[in-house]
């Protein structure tokens, strides 16, 4: 391109018409990387549909559910929320805003059952048993019941509970990729 400029008089345009035939190039290149960029944030916004958010505790469906002891004592239900979202690999957020007012993929997560006792296997079979739903506003994309159960668990009631909650995090997550209804999860089906 230089070759051709070299013959055009006065040597004065040659820089100008240079600088013209550049900028054209730059134009085209930027122009490229727009796109790009606007197909980067399509993928992200995408992707951010997809993400499921869930509430930051876990509540106990009534007061039968859990003793007093194992509602003030056991953090189970607070890490849990936590830990789904760090094995999700950024499928599931803990919620940051009033949970109610989520329109988005949200999934609700109820206690409905559990015993536990400390004591290990002396104590006899502990169990955790969840209710699911995925929502997305008012509608109903999927749900399930997923019931974890050992018959050792810890010397310490709560770390029973921490154990069989980590179980039920890894079903809801491979549920999470295929998502249906009346689904029953670990030791439920």
């Amino acid at each position: 391109m230089k070759k051709a400029l070299r013959f055009l008089r006065p040597k004065k345009l040659r820089p100008l018409i240079e600088f013209n035939l550049t900028k054209g190039v730059c134009m085209k290149a930027i122009h490229g990387l727009f796109v790009v960029a606007l197909g980067c944030l399509a993928a992200v916004s995408a992707q951010a549909e997809d993400v499921v958010q869930v509430s930051s505790l876990i509540p106990y469906q009534s007061d039968e559910v859990a003793n007093e002891t194992v509602r003030k004592e056991c953090n189970w239900n607070t890490t849990m929320p936590l830990n789904l979202a760090k094995e999700s690999e950024g499928r599931v957020k803990v919620a940051e805003q009033n949970f109610d007012t989520i329109t988005g993929k949200k999934l609700v997560l109820v206690a409905t059952h559990l015993h536990t006792l400390g004591g290990g296997g002396w104590t006899g079979p502990k169990w955790l048993v969840l209710e699911g739903k995925l929502m997305q506003g008012n509608k109903l994309l999927g749900n399930f019941e997923v019931r974890r159960q050992t018959i050792h668990g810890s010397l310490r009631a709560c770390g029973t509970l921490e154990s069989l909650s980590e179980e039920i995090s890894e079903d809801i997550l491979k549920w999470l990729k295929e998502p249906g209804l009346n689904a029953k999860l670990g030791d439920a089906g």
